[in-house]
């Protein structure tokens, strides 16, 4: 059973990456807050630095701390976002596309837009994949993703390491089974983070599934996270009542928004 490379340093692994694909990445990241923002953000770098290096980013709903447009809006946001977003990996690729400065070797693409933030980015606007969540998978493999970079909570060590995908499981474990049923070479690439939480079942996945985890324990970057009010004792008795609607084996379907 083949263990992952550990690396205590992303610019590690980004070179790892691009050493194993040649410098031709079709990076796939998940929904909102499941992306390896540090992984993506050094392999973005190396890009930036090295246009012989091709790089391919397809996601969805990319988090970013709100911004301001006048003086104003930014003695509202300015502290806000000091007092919430601090410490948060900001996705690095997802600036230059706002201001329209990607290199030409770095393509972005997603399948889910926050609304109204992309709104004045015609280059955002103009690679928007029109695909229905179910589909999603399926575009990512015609595209050719070579590379999965998630952030992971972690369980156990060595060996005995299980790596939870936590809230972003789907687009993921649709992926993986046909990557390796297809002999396809791929990479798959974890970032723990210790504040994301573990879920158990088919989130949790092996050491071996993993080719490199970056663990940088000091070095964790605060997860996108709007303020958390306490669930009140309504809210607490709508769900109870709601789990008791659902027969065993059964599944609650609960859409965003």
């Amino acid at each position: 059973m083949a263990l992952p490379e550990i690396h205590d340093d992303a610019d590690a692994v980004a070179a790892k990456i691009v050493e194993t694909t040649d410098g031709n990445i079709v990076l796939g990241l998940p929904l909102g807050l499941g992306k390896a923002s540090r992984i993506a953000n050094a392999l973005y770098a190396r890009a930036a630095a090295d246009r012989s290096i091709r790089l391919d980013i397809s996601t969805a709903l990319t988090l970013e701390p709100p911004s301001w447009s006048s003086d104003m809006e930014r003695r509202f946001i300015e502290p806000l976002n000091e007092r919430l977003f601090a410490g948060y990996e900001r996705p690095a690729y997802a600036q230059a596309w706002r201001d329209g400065e990607l290199p030409d070797n770095v393509t972005v693409s997603e399948f889910f837009l926050l609304a109204g933030r992309w709104l004045c980015v015609p280059a955002a606007q103009q690679a928007y994949v029109s695909a229905n969540y179910t589909h999603a998978a399926g575009y990512l493999l015609e595209r050719g993703v070579n590379v999965i970079a998630q952030l992971v909570a972690r369980r156990g060590e060595g060996a005995d390491a299980h790596y939870s995908l936590s809230c972003n499981t789907d687009i993921t474990l649709d992926l993986l089974p046909v990557l390796e049923a297809r002999g396809r070479k791929f990479l798959m690439v974890g970032e723990v983070n210790s504040a994301l939480p573990f879920m158990g079942g088919a989130a949790t996945l092996p050491a071996s599934r993993f080719h490199h985890v970056l663990e940088a324990p000091h070095a964790e970057p605060r997860l996108f996270a709007p303020p958390k009010e306490p669930v009140s004792k309504a809210d607490h008795a709508i769900g109870i009542h709601a789990a008791s609607l659902v027969k065993d084996g059964g599944t609650l379907q609960i859409g965003i928004g």
